[in-house]
């Protein structure tokens, strides 16, 4: 039995945060059904530059393990369809502007007076309170507030966003969603009582600098280091033999004096300033930053990481994007999946994070096609065959 095996969550986003939290319930067993308009739906499914056969890739990684359907949400009857899933539903998540979700009439009263136990979620980008609770917004927007995209000058004078940690507020807000979902439906199994959860990307965004951004509450004021600023020596980037770079971090006493022991550079243990907390507190050290350079042209990436195995030394190779998904790291970790979908083909992408043993991930059910689930699901609901051909025919689902 799969760990959310038996809950039902509704979901009526769209794009990516909405759907990425509800990705996450579906691969741990959760049924999830994408709510959609019949004649739009999630506009994220509109065909890119990533299309397998007019379907965007992305759409089909963020909605795996899923059903689709449809319903007209502006008339009565497309309107009972979702009551009706809401009576039978463990919980519900939207992303829509604040009030606009109740302004369709599936606002948290309305589907709490349906199903007491319900755990109704808005993920949005900046919450629905605050001064811009009506900002309409996309991912960038949740990093610019926290001072994440960073305003980067190019060559003719215009600035774009630079992003150290790219899409942070798109992917912490989604993380935080299915946690208090998940503790909201331990409880309501535990008193029947649901709850009404407000998550904002932005704030995510915040929670997700943690330690970055607490100096900086506390006094600090320091912007994200610039690359030609004094950082340590010990830990940053170093070219291998073979052109690639190998990340040495090495600022513990033990880790740093067990590397020159290793590589024989005795001479070089004693570089540093170590505090009480032996962790080197020096800026940066030009001399021993050559004398560095020229010691990792040594040897290959491969070879410097085996070392770096073999001799219990902090660190790891750099590993550029369009290589990430062939490496043994994430092959070997069930990182990187295969799925055939009938209709887009052959698409990769990232697995399940979560490793649980005696829970085994598998793509269960292919990215949905528009209200591909409609008729199977309002029979479960108990709708007859003649119900849902007039409910078709009309043009409601």
């Amino acid at each position: 039995m799969k760990l959310l095996e038996g809950f039902r969550v509704l979901d009526m986003s769209r794009l990516i945060p909405g759907p990425l939290a509800t990705m996450f319930l579906a691969d741990l067993g959760a049924d999830v059904i994408k709510v959609e308009d019949p004649k739009v739906g999630d506009y994220f499914r509109l065909s890119g530059e990533e299309s397998h056969g007019g379907w965007r890739t992305a759409f089909v990684y963020l909605n795996r393990n899923k059903r689709s359907v449809t319903a007209d949400f502006k008339t009565e009857e497309g309107r009972k369809v979702v009551y009706d899933l809401a009576k039978t539903s463990d919980a519900f998540i939207e992303g829509a502007r604040p009030g606009s979700t109740a302004k369709l009439g599936f606002g948290y009263d309305v589907l709490k007076a349906i199903n007491s136990r319900i755990v109704y979620c808005s993920l949005t980008g900046f919450g629905q309170t605050g001064p811009f609770a009506q900002l309409a917004t996309h991912g960038g927007a949740y990093d610019a507030v926290t001072g994440v995209a960073v305003p980067r000058q190019i060559k003719d004078g215009s600035f774009v966003q630079y992003r150290p940690y790219p899409h942070i507020g798109t992917t912490s807000g989604p993380w935080l969603a299915v946690m208090a979902m998940l503790a909201a439906l331990l409880r309501a199994q535990r008193t029947g009582e649901g709850a009404y959860i407000d998550i904002s990307c932005a704030d995510a965004s915040l929670v997700a600098l943690d330690r970055e951004i607490e100096p900086v509450l506390n006094g600090d004021h320091r912007g994200w280091p610039d690359p030609e600023e004094n950082v340590s020596v010990k830990y940053c980037y170093y070219k291998t033999k073979d052109d690639r770079f190998m990340l040495i971090q090495a600022i513990e006493q033990h880790f740093w004096e067990h590397f020159c022991e290793t590589v024989g550079r005795p001479d070089l243990k004693g570089r540093g300033e170590w505090g009480a907390s032996r962790m080197d507190s020096s800026s940066g050290d030009a001399e021993l930053r050559q004398e560095l350079i020229g010691l990792f042209r040594t040897r290959t990436q491969a070879e410097w990481t085996q070392h770096f195995l073999d001799n219990n030394i902090a660190g790891a190779p750099y590993y550029p994007l369009d290589e990430v998904a062939h490496t043994e790291l994430f092959r070997s970790r069930e990182m990187i999946v295969e799925q055939e979908h009938p209709a887009a083909g052959n698409v990769s992408m990232v697995g399940s994070a979560i490793k649980i043993e005696g829970e085994a991930f598998e793509i269960a059910r292919p990215a949905p096609a528009l209200g591909g689930d409609t008729k199977e699901v309002l029979a479960e609901l108990g709708y007859s065959d003649q119900e849902i051909r007039s409910l078709k025919d009309r043009g409601l689902v």
